[in-house]
Order: structure tokens, then sequence, then C-alpha cells
């Protein structure tokens, strides 16, 4: 377990907002944690499930009087059935309690530290059941001298800054996403607290959960062809703030890996390419966490690639292992628009092939030549 000493101040005891209207469910004195707090402690699963299902859960997943969450509480007690619930229903993972200590911390035992590893059918750092067709919808290759190019990003008006500023439209972002989104109340309650925090943190924590959101992000990237909306304003919060640069910026080595069918897939990844993510890019600082990562969704003997990022500029990519729902994973997130060279392409004794990257010196693209079809479709994720 990572030194959790090191987690951010926004996971601390008093960043978690209490509700005394529910009176079933919270404490009605200064000292006594709620209900749902002892329904957890106590393994009274059918209790929490009722509650669960009453209550909204931004109304059940927060610090309580006694300075721990429920979920702090069912993993001291390991109560396995209850974790299963509360980590199924969307409660924060990354949050301190009086001790200095995550739920996952509490838990001691490598069955319910289990519970807190992203399911196998995720496809985050690439590979497992993700298309040809939609890997190729992540990349593009850029034909020409990216010294004399032109950035393709409007600015943004408040340079990163619109929670400061109290115009973040955080509803009006889960809306234009689509209301068949699961678990939307998991990234409303986060988008919540970043407003009420003024903390561009959470946004980052939002990324990361469990959930479609990400994913969706990325899918509106790729189709809004430099047309703005709503949605634009969570990826220009965390593109353009100074501040979350200037604090998490990663410099260094990353990997993610997929997989293809055969070797003439290869054809297209041609040493000196320059290529350039459409969407932001998830990537980890661990070897050992891709490879394993690789391996367990390798399906049907595709051939498995391990892609490695060298991330040269400070504003390219945020180390954001202490800020994710799943700090194991240690993962770094790679801006969009970001324009890389294939530097060696080769064979390794553990994976079919190794392919290289390195973080060019221009980070900017140009508009006309990319609506003039130069740029082209690049085909791994």
């Amino acid at each position: 377990m990572p030194d959790v000493k090191k987690r951010p101040f926004f996971v601390s005891q008093t960043s978690m907002s209490t509700n005394e209207n529910l009176m079933d469910v919270t404490s009605t004195t200064n000292e006594i944690p709620s209900q749902f707090y002892f329904a957890c402690r106590n393994n009274d699963i059918e209790l929490v499930r009722r509650l669960l299902d009453e209550h909204p859960l931004e109304d059940l997943d927060q610090m309580e009087l006694n300075g721990s969450t429920a979920l702090h509480a069912a993993c001291y007690y390991k109560h396995i059935d209850i974790i299963k619930l509360l980590l199924d229903r969307g409660f924060t993972r990354c949050v301190l309690n009086k001790y200095n200590n995550t739920p996952f911390d509490e838990g001691q035992t490598e069955e319910i530290q289990q519970l807190f590893i992203r399911p196998k059918t995720s496809n985050r750092f690439g590979g497992g059941d993700l298309s040809d067709e939609q890997e190729k919808l992540k990349w593009i290759i850029l034909d020409g001298n990216e010294q004399n190019t032109i950035q393709d990003r409007i600015p943004d008006t408040y340079h990163g800054n619109r929670l400061e500023y109290g115009i973040f439209h955080g509803d009006k972002i889960l809306q234009q996403l689509g209301t068949n989104m699961p678990k939307t109340d998991v990234i409303q309650r986060l988008f919540h607290r970043a407003m009420n925090e003024k903390d561009c943190t959470r946004l980052i924590q939002a990324y990361t959960a469990e959930t479609d959101f990400y994913n969706r992000i990325n899918n509106y990237l790729i189709s809004q062809n430099n047309q703005k909306n709503v949605i634009s304003e969570f990826v220009d919060t965390i593109y353009f703030n100074h501040q979350l640069h200037e604090k998490y910026s990663f410099q260094g080595i990353c990997y993610r890996t997929m997989n293809i069918t055969s070797e003439n897939d290869l054809d297209i990844y041609k040493i000196e390419t320059k290529i350039m993510n459409q969407t932001f890019i998830s990537a980890t600082k661990d070897r050992h966490f891709i490879e394993q990562y690789a391996h367990e969704r390798n399906k049907n003997n595709k051939y498995t690639i391990i892609i490695s990022f060298e991330i040269r500029h400070h504003k390219t990519a945020l180390d954001i292992e202490y800020l994710s729902e799943f700090s194991h994973e240690k993962e770094v997130l790679i801006m969009n628009n970001s324009i890389f060279k294939i530097i060696r392409i080769s064979t390794k004794n553990n994976f079919n092939i190794e392919i290289e990257v390195r973080e060019s010196k221009s980070t900017r693209v140009n508009k006309k030549d990319k609506q003039n079809g130069i740029l082209g479709i690049f085909h791994f994720k």
C-alpha cells in the first residue's frame, strides 16, 4: 500500500458534508454516528440495503461525526458483503479518516483488498475487448513537420478556473453526456464536491471512478470537431488549470497496452512516424502493473503490445496516483492533443511487441491540415 500521508488534502476528514435533515439516517447528536454507519459497522445488511434504496448516495457517503465513513467501518470489521455493496454503489475509496487511513488500509486482509481492484472487464489502460475501430479513433497520424503547426484548441476564457469563479455547470455536463449513463450519481456527487470546495482534483477523481463517464468524455473529444459545448468545461478545467499542472505534473516513462490480431496490423507503425492523441490517455508508471494487466486481458491469443510513452513537457501529463479512486494503478493522465514520435519497435521476452514513443518538441497541431485530410488515422489506443 502506498504511503497514504502523500495523498492530497481534499480527502481529509472535513471534506465530506453531513445532512441533518435525514433524521432516520444521520445522527441527531453531536457525538453519535448515523444509523447507516452503525448498520454497516454491525453487519446489518438488510438495513444497509434498505437505506441505500431510500436515500441518495450523497447523503450516505459522508464523513461521520466520529471521523470515519461507513466504508471505513465495514472494512475495519471485515464485513465482506457490505463492502461489496458500498463499492458497487460507488462509495468513495480514497478518503482518509481521523486515523489517516483509507478504507483499503482498514481492510488489512487480502480478500478485502482484492475488492478494491478495478474489475478485469475494464479497458482503461487499453487492450481487452476494444475493437480495432474503437482503437483507431484515439489517434491520428501527423504528416509533415509539426514544428510549423498551429495549436488546434480554442483557448479557455477562464484559464481552467471555472470552479473558482463558480461557473462550472456540472449538472448540465451530465445531462449532455446522456441520462442513461450508469452510476450518474457517483459523478454528480464528485462534481458537487468540486464546486463546493472549488477543488479541481475532485474532477480527476470523477474521471478515475469505474463508471462510463471517462469513456463518454473521450467519445466527446473524438466527435467534437473543434465545436465546443458544455462538456468542454470539464476538459478545459483539467487541461488549462495552471495550479493542477504545477502540483501534479508528470515527466518520465509510462505505459499502456493494446492487442492486435496479426502482424499485418503493424504495417502502419513506422519508426519516425508522428502521432497525436485526440482523447485523454490513461497510462501507468508501474511496468509490472501493465504487464499483469495485459496478460489478464489478452483474449483469443491476440498479439500483446506494450506502448511506452516518454513524457518530456511539464504540462503534457498529470501524475494522478494519489488523486485516483484506484491509487494502486499509479495512473498518469496524458492530455489530449499531445504529439509523439515512434522511436523504436522491438520484440520482448514477455510480449510480442514493444512500441516506444517520445513526446515531440512541438505540442501544437495544424487545424487546416487536419481538415484537409493530411492527418490520417492511427491504429492503436
